[in-house]
């Protein structure tokens, strides 16, 4: 039987994902708890799934996204993508770093041991629920930023956030068109700031 001592343990300690800020390299006004980037993307599932015929196991894909950036409450800010596009911070160093949470957390809860294999079937991207999570994950962030405006900052940086869904796209094809959708609705806010977009920023056809 589980100990119902450590249980409760992980789950008060697991709130500091409440706390916990996506988008460490972006304005103030665009930064949200990780957990609510979580509870989105396990929102999305179902629905797109549905809505798009995907042959996919829903339970297990929600599941996937429930945990997904669960390696992340354990600091005050997330090391986010555009870290790793500028260089700043290596992809190898990130994995490594992430790795490092998860299995000291599976070292010290055993019953996480299910919930470590499902984060990593999210790393390796390999099942179609993985895939469809992984696209989700990004679009969530851009849907993220239409609502909240757009991120006014430095124009070099455009090229990131417009793209950033697009080789988890390639991975998945099925969301394309919702890919295309998201940009259609990035493309006014890119033009309200005075710049231009550049044929890069669309997805290729």
């Amino acid at each position: 039987m589980t100990d119902l001592e450590l249980l409760a343990d992980f789950f008060v300690e697991s709130n500091k994902l409440k706390k916990t800020m996506r988008y460490s390299s972006c304005p103030k006004e665009i930064k949200e708890p990780v957990a609510g980037h979580c509870w989105k993307v396990t929102l999305m599932v179902p629905i797109i799934a549905r809505e798009l015929g995907l042959n996919i196991n829903i339970q297990h894909a929600m599941e996937i996204a429930n945990v997904h950036d669960l390696a992340e409450y354990v600091d005050d800010e997330d090391y986010d993508y555009h870290l790793v596009d500028t260089g700043l911070l290596s992809k190898e160093e990130k994995d490594k770093s992430e790795e490092a949470v998860m299995s000291a957390l599976k070292n010290r809860f055993s019953f996480l041991e299910q919930i470590y294999s499902l984060w990593k079937e999210y790393g390796d991207c390999k099942t179609p629920e993985a895939r469809l999570v992984k696209v989700l994950d990004k679009l969530e962030a851009q849907l993220h930023i239409i609502e909240r405006g757009g991120i006014k900052g430095n124009p070099k940086d455009l090229v990131c956030h417009l793209t950033y869904a697009d080789n988890a796209v390639r991975n998945f094809p099925q969301l394309e068109p919702l890919l295309r959708v998201v940009k259609s609705r990035l493309r006014p806010l890119v033009e309200a700031q005075g710049l231009v977009w550049k044929a890069e920023y669309n997805y290729p056809d």
